[in-house]
């Protein structure tokens, strides 16, 4: 029993002593002190860029076409994300050898970077040279020849003239090309821990999906920091042919009732309660003057009855104008309005 009692007491003893020692470091022993630069911190960032989105969006369809001009297929192209990472990150998500196009968009400072992925590299090059769009999986990593940079560049300063008119809508920039990469340690357009806002697209070729991206650093988008996060302009405002002609032929199929109006006539409730078969109804409509013909119950037409092919008719003989809406009237001059009224 004493023994143990012992053995508790010496447990107890080396408890309180390390407890002394984390309390009160020694002073001589060595502590391990790392550097703060107040530069090199990520911001705190907070909050979606719908406008961003926007642009990118109206990028997407633009470029769609354009890319299916040069490389003579059809090819969709849809926008997928917008991320806020590392630029270490980024670089390091690409496989090499990449196109990677440095551009500026004036008046904004600093560069940004557009990048085709290896992948859609090989696609794009063999379909420029004439080629089915076909090749081996995966595509050989080898570098890429000078005339294969300057065809490729031209299908990047067509994506900076579609970025443009994206942009347009939401602030006027002026995107231009600067030089192309293949490798990203030559792609270097701001410090490794700066955060950059990164876009995804996915461009499907033959029913294959290949990716492009757009890396933006974050600071070169301060200037425009409140119309991103705003959204102004976040919707759409160009005219686009197949919404139109689908919006038309929408239109064109939809059912509208079309009544036209014999006459009316008013009784009283006790007159309406004694009808009978063989009574006659006078109503206000005379036989020498037009109906009214009632599309979705409002008065569009006039017109004469008769008949044809056998069966009850009307021919429209005059067009209602609708009435003018107090803006309409707004927009029209002062001599006008002298000659309404």
């Amino acid at each position: 029993m004493s023994q143990s009692k012992k053995e508790l007491n010496a447990l107890l003893k080396r408890i309180s002593a390390d407890q002394d020692k984390r309390l009160s470091p020694d002073v001589h022993e060595e502590t391990e002190v790392l550097p703060y630069e107040l530069g090199l911190q990520t911001p705190i960032i907070r909050g979606r860029m719908p406008g961003l989105e926007a642009v990118y969006d109206r990028f997407a369809r633009t470029y769609a076409q354009t890319f299916s001009h040069h490389v003579r297929r059809p090819v969709t192209m849809t926008r997928r994300s917008t991320e806020l990472v590392s630029f270490k990150d980024y670089l390091g998500a690409i496989t090499t050898p990449a196109s990677l196009s440095i551009f500026g968009m004036r008046p904004l400072q600093g560069h940004a970077l557009f990048v085709f992925e290896h992948h859609l590299v090989h696609i794009l090059i063999d379909l420029l040279f004439g080629g089915n769009g076909w090749i081996e999986n995966p595509p050989p990593k080898r570098e890429l020849t000078g005339i294969e940079i300057r065809m490729l560049s031209k299908v990047v300063l067509s994506a900076m003239a579609d970025l443009g008119i994206a942009w347009k809508r939401l602030t006027p920039l002026e995107p231009y090309f600067e030089r192309m990469e293949v490798s990203p340690k030559f792609a270097t357009i701001v410090p490794q821990e700066e955060v950059v806002a990164s876009t995804t697209f996915d461009v499907e070729i033959n029913r294959v999906p290949y990716t492009m991206s757009i890396c933006l650093p974050y600071l070169m988008l301060d200037p425009v920091r409140v119309q991103i996060e705003a959204g102004k302009a976040s919707f759409d405002e160009e005219v686009n042919a197949v919404n139109v002609s689908r919006l038309e032929e929408n239109l064109r199929n939809s059912k509208v009732s079309v009544k036209v109006a014999l006459g009316e006539a008013r009784m009283s409730l006790r007159n309406f309660l004694n009808l009978k078969s063989g009574d006659r109804i006078i109503l206000n409509q005379d036989q020498d003057k037009p109906l009214k013909v009632l599309v979705q119950d409002k008065l569009k037409f006039l017109a004469t009855q008769g008949s044809y092919k056998g069966k009850n008719a009307v021919q429209i003989t005059k067009m209602i104008e609708p009435q003018p809406r107090f803006k309409d009237l707004l927009d029209q001059a002062p001599e006008d309005l002298d000659e309404d009224s």
